[in-house]
């Protein structure tokens, strides 16, 4: 589970589910409903969205690796993204043989698929490309061996914990 950081609290992210203009998104396990009013352009590089009554615009400024230097209602931010440590082994970490179902990590649009049924794939391959929250997020192959089963294709929505692949 994604976690942001900013000015020092750390926020827990977890399911995005909606589509333009409305979203629901999980923050801190708190459901948060976002209305995008306006999305950056060329000519006017800020969101605009509208939450708990609230307009609110953000501006990106630059973005190195997975910390985003931004202004927020005019004030400078810096959010970090981290991955948040699960507390017991992951379900890949305890398969070594036989198939495994690769299940989406959040909600989000299938933006590409990288492979296709029947390809051989190696451990760390990526497999394709989730969209969510305007961030793309690979989703990799947990296991060598072939992809059997493709539960998805370009442009589906998802949301966490949906199956999207069978690795054998």
């Amino acid at each position: 589970m994604p976690v942001l950081i900013a000015e020092g609290k750390k926020y827990r992210l977890g399911a995005v589910a909606g589509e333009d203009p409305l979203w629901n998104v999980s923050v801190d396990e708190n459901r948060v409903a976002l209305e995008v009013l306006r999305q950056p352009s060329a000519q006017v590089p800020t969101l605009f969205v509208r939450a708990g009554g609230r307009v609110i615009s953000v501006t990106l400024q630059h973005r190195d690796q997975r910390v985003y230097f931004m202004e927020v209602n005019r004030r400078p931010l810096t959010i970090t993204f981290e991955e948040d440590a699960p507390a017991g082994p992951t379900v890949e970490s305890r398969i070594s043989d036989g198939p495994v179902v690769v299940n989406s990590p959040m909600a989000g649009k299938i933006a590409s698929v990288k492979t296709s049924v029947d390809s051989k794939v190696e451990e760390g391959q990526s497999l394709m490309i989730l969209e969510a929250m305007k961030m793309e997020n690979e989703i990799a192959s947990p296991k060598s061996g072939t992809l059997k089963e493709l539960y998805v294709k370009h442009g589906d929505l998802v949301k966490a914990g949906d199956k999207l692949c069978l690795v054998i």
